[in-house]
């Protein structure tokens, strides 16, 4: 016999109590793909990180009181800016960062203001974020600048 266990997810804000837990997700995913692009110093890296991303102002993605995944979400005049949405490794490919994309496009369709993201390219996640209709708008070297803009709603 078969049971179905259901978890139900949450967002939550992040707290200080969060931040080395965010650092750590943030190197797991991103070091390889940092190290690539400009090479990584672990001191650096964490200053940079928590000084640019205080952990109150991610959102954590939790099922049964686990943290799953976490993003960053920046409110400016005329658009938001996906600062950076991590999911833990062991965790990915659950349909999680699809969940955490769907919270973004909603609140940003609430406010009716797009949202722009940098990725590197050398990122796998650059074809999840095609695949979540976001489209390049720029690009450099080392990454892609995307922008996913809200459906508005004539009445």
């Amino acid at each position: 016999m078969e049971i179905e266990v259901s978890m139900a997810l949450r967002m939550r804000n992040g707290t200080s109590s969060d931040e080395d837990w965010l650092f750590e997700l943030f190197r797991t995913t991103m070091q390889n793909y940092i190290d690539k692009a400009w090479g990584w110093d672990e001191l650096l890296q964490r200053e940079g990180f928590i000084t640019s991303l205080p952990a109150k102002y991610f959102q954590i993605l939790e099922a049964n009181s686990v943290a799953l995944g976490s993003y960053h979400l920046s409110d400016n005049d005329d658009h938001f800016s996906l600062d950076i949405i991590m999911v833990d490794p062991n965790q990915q490919y659950r349909g999680y960062g699809t969940h955490m994309i769907n919270e973004i496009r909603n609140s940003c369709s609430n406010a009716n203001k797009p949202v722009e993201l940098s990725v590197l390219k050398t990122n796998p996640a650059v074809a999840f974020h095609r695949a979540s209709g976001f489209q390049q708008v720029q690009e450099d070297e080392h990454s892609i600048r995307m922008r996913w803009t809200p459906r508005t709603h004539s009445r």
